[in-house]
């Protein structure tokens, strides 16, 4: 099957399953849902950080996100800082290695938290998950087929050398377009534009990140789990660092008691 329709077609389904689940489920499920994709970003995370630090992947980090997940989307934020900081550390001690440490909080710290933070935005309104979707599925439309086509300026040779300061503008201008009209669709204060344009700008440098880590280690794809995406870190690496931007926003706008 040609790359690019396998692309697609993989893009089509998760995105169908994605909407319809976060329709027709009961905020807890997404909840839950959400939580069973740290899981699998634990362990991708883990995998990559384990051909640095022999040793760092256990079956028990894929157990340990998910409740620290859970703890954090459901109870308290700090119970589930509590149970990563003592997990880590008796992995470290195991090892009696210093780097274990840093490593195994590191790895909770980007494969839990930041995907987590959509369970976040979930809870306060499942119509922000589709403006972030809008940004974020627009934005990375543009910055593809823009890249491809008009894209002659390396952006970042060394992280990620296919792409191009073409389609980092085209990424831009695509989200900040997709995100204004749901904000417009979905009846949300004109004043959400200013998520949309701070995450037009991070959800590059979220990807960046990712390939980041990715080039540490010498690997393309975080997995093979999506035909013609990688692993589910690929898909979704520029997504939750623009979700944290959404829910930063809804608590600043909270502290001031105009978050609506």
């Amino acid at each position: 099957m040609n790359e690019l329709l396998k692309r697609i077609l993989s893009a089509l389904i998760l995105s169908i399953l994605v909407i319809v689940g976060i329709i027709y489920l009961p905020v807890s499920a997404v909840k839950i849902a959400i939580s069973l994709i740290t899981v699998l970003c634990i362990y991708e995370v883990f995998k990559l950080l384990d051909k640095k630090l022999t040793g760092i992947y256990s079956k028990q980090v894929l157990f340990v996100s998910f409740l620290s997940s859970i703890s954090l989307l459901f109870f308290s934020f700090y119970l589930s800082i509590m149970i990563i900081t003592l997990y880590s550390f008796f992995t470290a001690v195991k090892k009696y290695d210093l780097n274990y440490l840093s490593y195994s909080i590191f790895g909770f710290f980007y494969g839990v938290f930041f995907p987590s933070s959509l369970g976040l935005l979930a809870s306060i309104d499942k119509n922000l998950l589709f403006v972030l979707f809008s940004v974020v599925w627009t934005g990375d439309t543009l910055a593809y087929f823009v890249g491809k086509n008009f894209g002659k300026n390396k952006l970042s040779p060394i992280l990620s050398p296919k792409k191009t300061w073409e389609g980092a503008v085209g990424s831009f201008l695509g989200s900040v377009v997709g995100g204004f009209l749901a904000i417009k669709f979905f009846n949300f204060q004109i004043y959400w534009i200013i998520p949309v344009v701070v995450s037009a700008v991070l959800l590059q440098v979220g990807d960046l990140f990712e390939s980041f880590i990715k080039r540490q280690v010498n690997v393309k794809d975080s997995s093979n789990l999506i035909p013609g995406h990688g692993g589910i870190l690929d898909r979704i690496d520029s997504l939750i660092f623009a979700s944290a931007v959404f829910f930063m926003f809804y608590e600043l706008l909270k502290s001031f008691s105009i978050a609506s």
